[in-house]
């Protein structure tokens, strides 16, 4: 039997080239490198520094990506078909997945799904291993706008990086940058304005949640603001208590003469299913429920929440429809990923470094086995085992890349480290790609950044 690859994918005479000129230029590159994070740090923006700030492109073949993103993207087509059939007859969705009670008679699924944008952005997280992908997330699209934010900040790094340009490396070329991208699919589904105006829409209790971060997650909402104005379009991020109906139907802004031209959700919006009494016809919140609020559309409706871990195994059920393989034999896989309740705890326990138990459809609540200690681990299958709004996945232990950074923002080093990609596919094309990386262990969970966390972008070459 085929061992299995345990890295990344590299080209690796890119690599090795990049890494040579590093080795000979640390001075250049160092100095570099500290100018372009004060620059960034005047501007209002932080910046990982250290060892979590990659000194070189991760360089992956274009073809890999591709595939990755046109893979996905079929199979998401068949699974809006599914739900879209299951949404048809009340009751259906609810027998299938283990959704919130109330969620079907609070959300207008049909609605979200025969949406324009439904499959207009999203941001996967997976495993790129030389011989496969495995895909462990789908993130699908509410909330990864501090994600494209920060790739663009990378991308300015790239873009100035004094020894790609010497080497004769085309930045423009094989890095995608996620962010335009983002941006065209805000202006696309805009009404027509002569004065554009988004609102950028997060649930009270999420943005608190956005708050408590390290500032540069909050830096990320400013600066793709700014960008959007850049490009002409005026914005402001509101909460559901500050977005109300207008005598026209429209959506209005309390205190804010300006009309909305799109509600654009930029939080994951879960939240919004703690009430559903809120959203249910005749509730306060009602107007969110659907794809619209008059002639402006929401993007991402509420809908879209169905679209996370949870929705992993049925995902899973259409893959006999698909080929998973490339012509020269790459391979698709979705981490193999199933609902606990009934099962026997025990199931879990015995070997628990197989398992990863994941919070559904509400939130985020992650626990990898081989990272937590017997006590603990048993507490957590007693849960997921005795009630619905958990998913057991298969453990993947993430590929291997070296990392070259400035340990202490001075000292060359080249880490080998675990790599998780997280890429952008817009209507189902490669749209650029994150690299979240941190030094070699098990049992990373990279959205809750563990110590020396990196974010770096990837080039298609």
């Amino acid at each position: 039997m085929k061992r299995l690859s345990r890295r990344v994918p590299i080209d690796s005479h890119l690599t090795r080239l990049v890494d040579a000129a590093l080795k000979r230029n640390v001075s250049e590159v160092r100095d570099f490198t500290h100018r372009f994070h004060e620059r960034w740090k005047q501007w209002g923006i932080t910046t990982i520094r250290g060892s979590g700030w990659a000194l070189r492109p991760l360089f992956v073949p274009a073809a890999r990506l591709e595939f990755l993103a046109s893979s996905l993207h079929a199979r998401l087509v068949e699974l809006r078909a599914r739900l879209r059939q299951l949404a048809s007859k009340r009751g259906a969705l609810s027998k299938v997945l283990p959704l919130s009670p109330g969620f079907e008679d609070a959300v207008d699924v049909a609605a979200g799904l025969d949406s324009h944008e439904w499959l207009s952005h999203l941001r996967p997280d997976g495993f790129l291993f030389e011989d496969r992908f495995v895909l462990s997330e789908l993130n699908f699209g509410n909330g990864i706008a501090v994600s494209c934010g920060y790739t663009e900040v990378v991308a300015d790094y790239w873009r100035e990086h004094p020894l790609l340009e010497k080497l004769g490396i085309d930045v423009e070329r094989f890095h995608h940058r996620p962010l335009p991208r983002y941006l065209n699919a805000m202006r696309r589904a805009m009404r027509p304005s002569a004065k554009p105006f988004v609102a950028l829409l997060a649930h009270h209790r999420e943005w608190d949640v956005i708050l408590s971060y390290p500032k540069r997650v909050e830096d990320q909402f400013d600066y793709v603001q700014r960008e959007l104005y850049r490009l002409g379009v005026d914005s402001r991020i509101v909460t559901e208590e500050q977005l109300v109906v207008g005598r026209d139907g429209n959506p209005r802004i309390t205190g804010d003469a300006r009309r909305p031209d799109l509600v654009m959700l930029v939080t994951i919006g879960s939240s919004f299913l703690d009430e559903p009494e809120l959203l249910r016809k005749g509730g306060r919140l009602a107007h969110l429920r659907g794809s619209r609020i008059g002639d402006v559309a929401i993007v991402k409706p509420l809908a879209a929440t169905l679209m996370d871990k949870g929705v992993l195994p049925l995902l899973h059920e259409l893959e006999p429809h698909f080929k998973n393989r490339s012509a020269d034999g790459y391979r698709f896989e979705i981490a193999p990923t199933h609902f606990p309740r009934g099962q026997a705890p025990g199931r879990y326990t015995r070997a628990k470094e197989r398992w990863v138990m994941k919070r559904a459809f509400d939130g985020k609540d992650t626990h990898i086995g081989i990272a937590r200690d017997a006590a603990l681990w048993r507490e957590v299958a007693r849960v997921a085992t005795g009630e619905d709004g958990y998913v057991a996945q298969e453990y993947v232990s993430m590929p291997k890349a070296r990392i070259p950074v400035f340990i202490d923002e001075k000292h060359l080093e080249f880490v080998e480290s675990r790599v998780e990609l997280s890429s952008f596919i817009y209507d189902g094309v490669f749209g650029g790609a994150a690299a979240r990386h941190a030094p070699d262990a098990e049992g990373l969970v990279m959205t809750d950044p563990p110590p020396d966390y990196g974010f770096s972008t990837v080039f298609a070459v």
